[in-house]
């Protein structure tokens, strides 16, 4: 099954599989975990952890722009808000993909900016080792601060950060 360009998932059943592994080896390479995780990152695809679970409604980590929440079912919990956020248009954060020279960084790491003084302005979602060196993350934060590129690590004064990639219709 496809992911996307670059990902798949393969299903085979036991008897079958070390015929499939052959098949894959010549026209794919194995990567590790810190591989799926870099490319899960890229794709968009944010992993909810302990450290950052009940911060963000589903279209702060634009999973309404993938399709990833039903605006057509009702009865679940948060929905409410969720229905008000998408139709009300009063959505102030999203996600974006970012870059920092800097490693480990964390779920749940805080993100400043000038406009918002001492006041964390987003935070980190997940995070990866990037090949080229340094991290590469999806953060969750305000949209002026996504606009301003001023977003530093843990502190006003904190290394800066990237925004390499912001969704195509992040219009709050």
């Amino acid at each position: 099954m496809a992911l996307d360009a670059d990902r798949f998932v393969v299903y085979a059943p036991a008897e079958a599989a070390p015929r499939t592994f052959d098949l894959l080896a010549a026209n794919a390479k194995p990567a590790g975990a810190d591989a799926w995780e870099w490319t899960s990152i890229h794709a968009g695809i944010p992993v909810i952890v302990t450290a950052t679970q009940e911060k963000f409604v589903p279209q702060m980590a634009n999973l309404d722009l993938v399709g990833g929440v039903s605006f057509k079912k009702g009865c679940y919990p948060g929905q409410e808000i969720v229905a008000r956020t998408q139709y009300r248009g009063i959505l102030k954060r999203r996600m974006a993909l970012a870059h920092a020279d800097a490693a480990p960084l964390a779920p749940g790491q805080r993100l400043f900016s000038k406009a918002f003084g001492e006041q964390a302005a987003g935070e980190i979602v997940n995070a990866a080792p990037s090949p080229e060196g340094g991290t590469d993350f999806l953060v969750v934060a305000q949209i002026e601060s996504l606009d301003s590129g001023d977003l530093r690590l843990d502190s006003p004064d904190g290394k800066p950060i990237e925004i390499r990639r912001r969704p195509a219709t992040a219009a709050a």
